[in-house]
């Protein structure tokens, strides 16, 4: 009985605080590569990157192709963040990606483990996923920065 209270409350697990989150939302008209569709006056976020060259993949998938770079610093613009596979970089890895137009003008995703100020498995503090998409009378699909 003397031993019952020295083990004291159970510890909670730290949480992580991402201290560089995405910001500055603007307003870009993205144009959908494959359908011409046009989807005016969307937010974007400006989103602080570790290092310059950056890849963006074709997919969400780790093993997916690199179809172009992302300068480095805070002049790199992101649509979305969704949950793909896990991307290890060094000791750092993630789930997140984040949708954004690469500087050769390509879509795809960026993993996270890329942005400043997150911990591992962490999603960007400032960065939205995708909402639900309404409309009336004739629908177009879902936007092509969410698939």
């Amino acid at each position: 009985m003397a031993l019952a209270g020295l083990a004291g409350p159970a510890a909670v697990p730290a949480q992580a605080t991402d201290s560089v989150p995405c910001h500055t939302t603007v307003k870009r008209d993205l144009v959908d590569p494959s359908s011409g569709h046009t989807w005016p006056g969307t937010g974007v976020m400006y989103c602080n990157l570790t290092r310059g060259h950056v890849s963006v993949h074709a997919s969400r998938s780790s093993g997916s192709p690199v179809v172009g770079l992302e300068q480095g610093g805070a002049a790199n613009w992101f649509v979305t963040e969704m949950k793909g596979e896990t991307y290890r970089d060094g000791a750092a890895e993630n789930q997140w990606r984040a949708s954004t137009r690469a500087d050769n003008g390509r879509w795809g995703w960026t993993p996270e483990v890329s942005f400043a100020g997150g911990g591992n498995y962490e999603d960007d503090a400032g960065l939205l996923m995708p909402g639900s998409y309404t409309c009336a009378n004739t629908c177009a699909p879902a936007p092509f920065w969410a698939h």
